[in-house]
């Protein structure tokens, strides 16, 4: 799954208004369909689908033939469909900026920049001979074009000021490759995982290691999953024996990947395959594919877009059992979709200015805070659960453990003297 969170190492926030509560909910889903393939009457579409309603409504297109990724960060949604970078309002789904640029594939957000990797298409490689490119999310303008990258690349991740970029070559390609970039945009190093990492595409962490579902080649039997340590710049990987395809999200030390044209799940501490089916597989037989899939991680469910291409396509509700909860109207080469995440707040007005320092945000176990007279701290999971609780006496500086808790968003309330109070969605690793 796609999913993006503007959070800040260290974070100094201003409050005029005091949250009693706070919740993450999924708002929309957001569907990029490509439409029937080889028609070039039949155009990009993006379209919203409202899990309350159970309705699909496309709002917005781009007049191009194909979609390469689609993802969504706070109300926008940002797509690349050949040579045009689109963003989208998703709240008052109107086109809010675009841009060309040629030989578009996957996107990345972090901190107010759009990350995109670049491949070749039916005209060739990039001309300039750039595999990545880094845009201003505000206005899409050109920020930085990376050099030295050797070919096509996919997935993009971000952690501790360092890029990260998957390189899987051309379709000949034997060995798969590993990009790693500074906060300058300078090319640091490009590692080979070797031949076992082939097909390596999508990227997720967990903050201190980076997973890439390595798609299995044509006519290959196997895939597999490598694992790169951030602090130590190791890695390893881990065959798979069935055929691999996209990822489609993680959560709690869990990999959603596509196995034998379903989708199953990948334990990333012991590096086996926990179920080889969740998702069934749709009819490859019959020329009848998964395009992409999301994971909603609050509500443990799977919005998976299903096709053939030219003829049919249809949206399914999958649930951790795998079985069918919904349908949604996906289009015809729905190759992109992407979840939309709120948080749902009650808000009470606040006459006095709140100042919260906390960080490091995200964390992989303590988050630090600092303000004046801190009464209690509660922490809550997406759910609403409360699953830390402690009370003080009027403290400045605090330090709270979240090493023994799941990887995964949760929500920090800060009480503070005179009733003021605080709120901000944290993510641990």
């Amino acid at each position: 799954m796609k999913k993006n969170y503007k959070i800040s190492a260290g974070l100094i926030l201003i409050l005029q208004v005091q949250l009693l509560s706070a919740q993450m909910f999924v708002n929309q889903i957001i569907i990029g369909n490509g439409g029937i393939y080889g028609n070039p009457s039949d155009h990009v579409t993006i379209a919203t689908y409202d899990p309350e309603s159970q309705i699909t409504v496309t709002f917005g297109d781009v007049i191009r033939e194909s979609i390469q990724d689609l993802i969504v960060y706070e109300n926008f949604a940002y797509v690349t469909a050949e040579d045009s970078i689109v963003k989208f309002n998703i709240d008052t789904y109107e086109k809010a900026a675009a841009v060309y640029e040629s030989n578009l594939h996957k996107l990345f957000y972090k901190s107010g920049l759009l990350y995109v990797s670049r491949r070749a298409d039916i005209n060739g490689a990039p001309a300039d001979g750039i595999y990545l490119k880094v845009f201003n999310a505000e206005d899409l303008s050109l920020v930085a074009s990376v050099e030295g990258i050797s070919a096509d690349a996919a997935g993009i991740m971000v952690e501790c000021d360092t890029i990260y970029v998957a390189i899987y070559g051309e379709w000949t390609a034997t060995e798969g490759k590993f990009a790693v970039i500074d906060n300058n945009f300078n090319l640091v190093r490009e590692m080979n995982f070797g031949t076992d990492a082939v097909g390596i595409y999508d990227l997720y962490s967990d903050g201190s290691k980076i997973y890439s579902v390595n798609k299995s080649p044509y006519m290959a039997q196997t895939g597999s999953v490598t694992t790169y340590e951030i602090f130590t710049a190791s890695y390893s990987t881990s065959i798979i024996n069935h055929i691999v395809g996209k990822g489609a999200g993680i959560s709690n030390n869990t990999l959603y990947l596509g196995l034998d044209y379903g989708i199953g799940s990948y334990d990333i501490t012991t590096n086996q395959v926990i179920q080889q089916t969740i998702v069934p597989d749709p009819g490859s037989g019959n020329y009848i594919y998964i395009a992409d899939a999301a994971f909603d991680e609050i509500n443990n469910l799977f919005y998976v877009t299903i096709t053939d291409y030219f003829s049919m396509g249809e949206g399914k509700i999958y649930n951790l059992s795998g079985n069918q909860t919904g349908i949604f109207e996906a289009g015809i080469s729905a190759e992109a979709i992407d979840i939309d995440y709120r948080m749902n707040s009650f808000i009470r007005e606040e006459n006095n200015y709140v100042q919260v320092h906390l960080y490091p945000n995200p964390t992989i176990g303590f988050i630090h805070i600092q303000n004046e007279d801190i009464t209690e701290v509660k922490v809550s999971d997406v759910s609403g659960k409360v699953v830390l609780k402690k009370n003080f006496d009027n403290q400045n500086n605090i330090t709270i453990d979240l090493s023994g808790f799941p990887a995964g968003v949760y929500i920090i309330n800060i009480n503070l003297r005179n009733n003021n109070y605080f709120c901000e969605r944290i993510i641990k690793h």
